[in-house]
């Protein structure tokens, strides 16, 4: 037997499946375009067809997996398997663990993708052996996964860590009242992508509209670009979410005192060079002083496959304390 490990990250904008052993390689792994206007059946049919070719690829049968692990988007019901409302799918009230499973022929383990980032990032990541870390994810969305004492904080119904429904006191509104909004809707690469738009009807950000011409999609990795070749809208769109971002952060570490801020997601690995300065200075602003010792502030170095290796770690920490008892 391989002791080998499925895993299948299920995100907005792409699925990422793959095989990874016991010491976090990834043997195989086939990455796709989330399917617009299907069904949530559909998208499990496609999603079990990449993983029998998977094994096939490897040559390795039912009798070589140690387990299957699924990371999706929040929220979801962590102990019955059921996908609540993710606003990046659309699905509602899904079973995917039970519909998964059937499919596969295999019981998995589900988890919230930002759940499995966490656990990929203490097992394999910068953040060995640190046992109290909070991980957040920007990317189409923004999601969390909270580590404490080693394990995954999931709350009483197992939907703890939606860190992108935090409320923020963003702006001031008619008569001077402040007006909070979810941090999602003001520093994910969706909410820049929006505010990019937005600044281009009005005469601004040439840097962006030269790299996105009518007709194609304004991602954060044009907003990335377009500031690093000087464009000081966009810079201003990045560091503003940043800011956000480290008021969120502040929050959280003067609640849940971590040894490190772990960040990662397709926008947040893509801008971190413009996002990590202002996150700092609003951590070092809000976070009580005490909290401040040894607190670190990264971004995981695991890029893209760190739900791949979340997935593993998941099942081989359900593995490992299974035979410990």
């Amino acid at each position: 037997m391989q002791e080998l490990i499925i895993g299948i990250d299920i995100g907005g904008s792409k699925i990422l499946s793959g095989i990874v052993n016991r010491e976090g390689r990834i043997l195989a792994r086939k990455k796709e375009a989330t399917p617009l206007n299907c069904s949530a059946g559909e998208m499990l049919d496609g999603i079990t067809v990449t993983v029998k070719e998977l094994m096939q690829e490897l040559g390795a049968g039912w009798q070589d997996i140690l387990g299957v692990a699924v990371g999706a988007p929040g929220p979801l019901d962590y102990f019955n398997g059921i996908i609540k409302d993710p606003p990046n799918l659309g699905w509602r009230e899904f079973p995917l663990r039970e519909e998964l499973s059937k499919r596969l022929g295999k019981q998995l383990l589900l988890d919230n993708d930002a759940n499995m980032a966490a656990l990929g990032e203490m097992r394999f990541g910068r953040s060995k052996d640190c046992t109290h870390l909070i991980y957040m994810t920007v990317s189409t969305g923004i999601g969390g996964g909270i580590i404490i004492d080693g394990n995954v904080y999931r709350g009483k119904d197992g939907g703890a860590g939606e860190l992108g429904r935090m409320r923020i006191l963003a702006e001031h509104g008619p008569g001077g009242s402040e007006r909070a909004r979810n941090l999602e809707d003001l520093a994910s690469g969706t909410a820049l992508a929006h505010e990019a738009q937005e600044i281009i009807k009005q005469g601004r950000g040439q840097g962006i509209s030269t790299l996105c011409p009518e007709g194609k999609i304004i991602t954060a990795r044009e907003i990335g670009a377009a500031a690093r070749g000087g464009d000081l809208d966009a810079r201003e769109m990045i560091e503003r979410a940043g800011y956000f971002l480290g008021m969120a952060i502040a929050n959280l570490v003067n609640i849940f005192n971590p040894e490190r801020i772990i960040l990662g997601g397709g926008a947040g690995l893509g801008l971190q060079d413009f996002l990590l300065q202002p996150i700092q200075n609003a951590v070092h602003q809000w976070v009580a002083p005490s909290l401040k010792h040894n607190l670190k502030i990264e971004f995981s170095t695991l890029g893209e496959d760190i739900g791949l290796l979340g997935c593993a770690a998941a099942i081989l920490q359900e593995f490992e304390s299974t035979y410990n008892k």
